[in-house]
């Protein structure tokens, strides 16, 4: 069972996102990620977009996605009108980042919508994984920093 926290707000999977990684399984990844970060590695923590608070990373608590989102009530952005027609330009500034590392965010947001999200969930967890141990990786890793395999590109 995929924790339903990393459902994203935006459609981007948490589970490969390298703050979340570096929390949950630690190690040099963990002291990798702080170091690169500038933060304590007490601080380099999250549980996903949709877990507490308290506990999410500092730039995701600054997210202007997630600020819009509740400024205007939504849950989530396939849940505003603007999200059909294009117009959201904090949206498409995204979206096409997360294309550049493959990540088709407007697709995952139509499958959440279409009550698809389970699903969707166990499709990233099985695509964020390193061919040669199995185990979970981060967006931006060139190789596995569990057993240091080569990731696909």
């Amino acid at each position: 069972m995929v924790d339903e926290n990393l459902l994203s707000r935006c459609g981007i999977y948490c589970g490969a996102y390298y703050i979340y990684r570096s929390h949950r399984d630690g190690g040099k990844f963990l002291d990798h990620v702080a170091g690169w970060q500038k933060a304590p590695k007490e601080k380099v923590r999250c549980r996903g977009c949709l877990g507490p608070l308290e506990e999410m990373w500092q730039n995701c608590r600054k997210c202007v996605v997630r600020s819009c989102l509740e400024a205007n009530g939504y849950g989530f952005c396939h849940e505003c009108p603007v999200f059909e027609d294009r117009s959201c330009e904090k949206f498409e500034r995204l979206s096409r980042f997360c294309a550049e590392r493959g990540e088709d965010i407007r697709g995952a947001l139509m499958r959440m919508r279409a009550g698809e999200a389970g699903e969707w969930l166990e499709e990233q967890d099985a695509r964020w994984r390193c061919p040669s141990c199995g185990r979970p990786t981060s967006w931006y890793e060139k190789s596995c920093h569990h057993c240091g395999g080569k990731l696909k590109d």
